[in-house]
């Protein structure tokens, strides 16, 4: 096997109009590309975040479950302010072990999303 380094990290959502608009101004970015069934936010080089509808392709497809996304910042108190003040319902920062901390939201569909950073210093 020869896996190429390239992540695709798929969220199947019902409304993907909406979807896409939420994680455009909650992420502060917008679609790289897109096919019919999907849009990809492109969150670095090797690592893509794919939002698809599987109902547009088939409406008898049934909408798999989505695993959790966990997005790393640099300055995770920052991070938690910045979805604050954009109107996210944001769960209060964890401090589950020494330096790391961790906190939840979750998308228009109850997609769980995690952010996670390491505090400096």
């Amino acid at each position: 096997m020869n896996l190429n380094g390239n992540v695709v990290i798929w969220y199947y959502v019902e409304d993907l109009p909406s979807a896409v608009e939420w994680y455009s101004k909650v992420l502060g970015m917008k679609p790289s590309s897109n096919i019919d069934v999907a849009y990809f936010f492109e969150i670095n080089a090797q690592t893509k975040l794919a939002l698809s509808n599987l109902f547009k392709a088939k409406t008898e497809n049934e909408l798999p479950k989505s695993v959790t996304l966990d997005l790393q910042s640099d300055d995770i108190f920052e991070t938690h302010h910045i979805l604050k003040e954009k109107g996210v319902h944001v769960e209060e920062i964890e401090n589950p072990i020494l330096n790391y901390h961790e906190f939840y939201i979750q998308d228009l569909e109850n997609n769980q999303i995690r952010f996670h950073g390491f505090r400096k210093g």
